[in-house]
């Protein structure tokens, strides 16, 4: 059985919590978030570790009810925003000796995913959107560069109807994962401009 670790769920015990003020509390819960990840990587038998990445609203909490909660591994939901905080994360993980993974999920439609964002009871600013998903693309791409031995898999996720479906990409060679994250890359305004369509 998986090892989650949530941020969002971390933050709905922080005293004076609302989901409408969710933002104010993120910074928190993520610290905390980080602080309980690395005491469970330190001390669980678990040897496996999933980095989950991807912007707000990008599906990476339903793809693990689906696909990771039944498995013998230490999760953290989270969206990999900046390269320094993915290396200490990464580097701290080889440390204890552990395997570590990415799992990266990307929304196929951005306007898709703006609007689920919109309609989710955690509130966040439009712009705070926006910047995650460009960041979290960059940081990606940053990992797949520096550190060659840690695996990567994409998952891209599409509505059907009212249902979110999962699709892995597969990659031949790390290469292609790589020439296929630099054609990827959205800045903050391709971001806005793809929503506004």
């Amino acid at each position: 059985m998986a090892i989650l670790i949530s941020a969002d769920d971390i933050k709905k015990d922080l005293p004076g919590y609302t989901p409408n003020r969710s933002e104010e509390f993120h910074h928190e819960s993520a610290r905390l978030a980080d602080k309980k990840f690395y005491e469970i990587v330190e001390t669980s038998k678990l040897e496996r570790i999933i980095l989950l990445s991807g912007g707000p609203a990008s599906g990476k909490t339903e793809y693990f009810s689906e696909y990771l909660i039944n498995q013998d591994v230490i999760v953290l939901d989270g969206i990999l925003p900046t390269e320094q905080g993915a290396g200490i994360k990464i580097n701290r993980i080889k440390k204890s000796g552990k395997k570590v993974e990415i799992h990266a999920v990307w929304p196929e439609d951005f306007k898709q995913a703006f609007v689920a964002f919109l309609n989710r009871d955690r509130k966040f600013s439009d712009k705070y959107f926006y910047e995650k998903h460009s960041s979290a693309r960059k940081t990606l791409l940053w990992i797949a560069k520096n550190y060659p031995d840690v695996g990567i898999k994409l998952i891209k996720n599409a509505y059907l109807g009212e249902d979110l479906s999962f699709t892995q990409l597969e990659f031949a060679e790390k290469t292609d994962i790589l020439a296929y994250l630099e054609e990827n890359q959205y800045t903050v305004d391709d971001i806005i401009k793809l929503v506004s369509e």
